[in-house]
């Protein structure tokens, strides 16, 4: 099983430590560089499973991991190869500082919101910033040349801890207030293995570092946390959680998440500055440009889903308004409309017509051609009797079954008759076979009813009305138009 590597390793390692000094002291120093290695490599592999926004998240944690076996290397390099023991070399300390610079990447990242390449990059030089500034003040706590100063070490011990107790803490927080089971996996990682390295460092800095009495294999010991992660990371867990933080946590943590990273580097700048002034100036002002630049990508990014879930809702809306089958308006497109224009006892604003069409002998047609038929037919004349409305304010609806209706405005009776005529002509024009019909064609008949500005009815009166002169032209042979003007 994939988990008990880590488990080999680590009794390889002691195997190894009770051997003689001449095979102990070179295998801990090469196997702390080895195993972080492995760790990572565990890490990129489970990155590249994942499928989810948090694949970037296992790929820095990687990084942080190789970055950390750079510095492993360096002191592998000054001890065993060029024999300086117990002294802070300033390279290994670098890598050390930087190995933190991915870590707090995934700590400020929220990437379900997919921000622009730039606001990513602005997290990535704000957390380098940081890295390499936290560097520049704790070196600065020892002499010029790097040796030990028993007071100076004190201090950037302390300090070290307290990088270390903030990652630990970022990485509990994230843990606790994600909703993503994906991302929870990924902070739960995170979280053991920065909580078991403060742990195993501060045991390392506080009281194996510089102690004559102890070795390599002493400090060593860290390489149990690289396995811890190697483990977690290849364990396969369901990615369902039943944990699921209150909403407004998680809202508030990823919100906050960048600002503390750009807090973090304008605090550490501001000791800086007292040291190198210009050094400590350009962090302050990376701290707020990178701040207030991804701060205006996410204000994008929100206004763009804004923007996106407005579509939608009109899209829907238009959904909701619209017939499925002809692509109009459909009835409670309809009914609002008119609601919008007047409700009895309401006076009209301006002249209106009413247009009542039924397609003539629709139900022979269905018999004889079948649905499929009467389909396309409904289809072909709603088409027509849109086209041949030229004004954009007036409406054709379906009204239900074969019939239509269209709203007219600024029309006296005899321009609705030149309306109803031009929709009657239009479908006449279609030739659409129905040999049960007269003609042998479908035709429609119509029926008009207008009312003049200041009719207090309502416009559903108009509609009624509109229906008995559609009865009236059915009744006088079909493909006919009967209009009314009522007051």
């Amino acid at each position: 099983m994939p988990v008990l590597l880590p488990l080999a390793f680590l009794l390889l390692q002691y195997a190894l430590f009770a051997m003689s000094t001449s095979i102990s002291r070179p295998a801990a120093y090469i196997l702390m560089v080895v195993a972080p290695l492995l760790a990572a490599l565990a890490l990129a592999v489970r990155g590249r499973r994942e499928r989810s926004a948090s694949r970037m998240g296992w790929y820095a944690f990687a990084a942080s991991l190789a970055i950390w076996s750079l510095g492993a290397f360096g002191n592998l390099w000054q001890e065993l190869i060029l024999g300086r023991v117990n002294e802070m070399y300033r390279a290994s300390m670098l890598a050390f500082n930087l190995a933190g610079v991915p870590i707090a990447f995934i700590l400020a990242g929220d990437w379900r919101l997919r921000i622009r390449p730039v606001a990513e990059i602005a997290d990535a030089i704000t957390a380098s910033a940081l890295g390499f500034g936290f560097f520049l003040y704790t070196w600065s706590m020892l002499t010029a040349r790097g040796e030990p100063d028993e007071i100076g070490v004190t201090y950037l011990v302390w300090l070290l801890d307290t990088q270390n107790l903030f990652l630990a803490l970022g990485a509990l927080i994230r843990w606790y207030a994600c909703d993503s089971p994906e991302e929870r996996q990924l902070f739960r990682c995170l979280f053991i293995f920065q909580a078991l390295y403060l742990a195993l460092i501060f045991y390392n800095n506080h009281f194996v570092a510089g102690d004559a009495n102890f070795g390599p294999e002493q400090s060593a010991l860290i390489n149990v946390t690289f396995a811890m992660v190697a483990g977690v990371t290849l364990m396969r867990v369901d990615a369902v959680s039943p944990w699921r933080p209150d909403a407004r946590i998680t809202r508030a943590v990823r919100s906050a998440s960048p600002m503390l990273l750009a807090g973090a580097l304008l605090l550490v700048s501001l000791f800086l500055i007292r040291i190198n002034y210009p050094l400590g100036t350009a962090g302050i002002l990376i701290a707020i440009g990178g701040y207030t630049l991804r701060t205006a990508m996410n204000q994008v990014v929100h206004i763009e889903r804004g923007d996106i879930l407005q579509r939608e809702r009109s899209e829907l809306q238009m959904i909701a308004w619209s017939d499925a089958l002809t692509g109009l308006a459909n009835r409670y497109f309809l009914d609002q409309t008119l609601n919008r224009i007047a409700e009895p006892g309401q006076p009209l604003g301006k002249q209106l017509a009413v247009l009542m069409v039924d397609i003539d002998h629709f139900k022979m047609l269905n018999d004889r051609y079948g649905h499929r038929e009467g389909d396309n037919c409904l289809r072909s004349v709603a088409h027509v009797l849109q086209k041949s409305l030229v004004r954009p304010d007036d409406l054709i609806a379906r009204y239900g079954g074969e019939e239509f209706i269209a709203l007219i405005h600024d029309v006296d009776e005899a321009g609705a008759r030149v309306v109803a005529e031009r929709l009657r002509t239009a479908v006449e024009a279609l030739a659409i076979e129905n040999l049960g019909a007269p003609l042998g064609v479908v035709t429609v008949s119509v029926g008009a009813a207008s009312a003049q500005k200041g009719f207090r009815h309502g416009a559903r009166a108009l509609v009624d009305s509109a229906d008995r002169a559609l009865y009236d032209a059915k009744h006088a042979g079909r493909n006919q138009i009967r209009s009314i003007t009522i007051s």
